[in-house]
């Protein structure tokens, strides 16, 4: 089995940039390439049937990491100065 390159490994971390409490909901829905709309859903539906949702989600709001926050950076491109 082939060894996996750490920058392709995929990382459960809470979004810093799309978030609505925490983060959690984001940082899963990239984590399972899920979009972010269903499971804050399902988390809500696990809440009222199950109970347990809350509890969990504040777990994974206190052990997870925060993502890096992606700042795009801008290049400069050089112009040529023509006589």
């Amino acid at each position: 089995m082939p060894a996996v390159p750490p920058q392709s490994r995929k990382r459960l971390m809470r979004s810093s940039t799309d978030k609505k409490l925490g983060g959690v909901c984001a940082g899963l829905g990239a984590y399972l390439d899920l979009d972010v709309t269903l499971v804050r859903v399902l988390w809500v539906l696990a809440v009222f049937c199950g109970g347990t949702g809350l509890l969990l989600y504040v777990v994974l709001w206190i052990v997870l990491p925060v993502g890096p926050l992606y700042v795009p950076v801008a290049t400069q491109t050089q112009t040529t100065a023509t006589p």
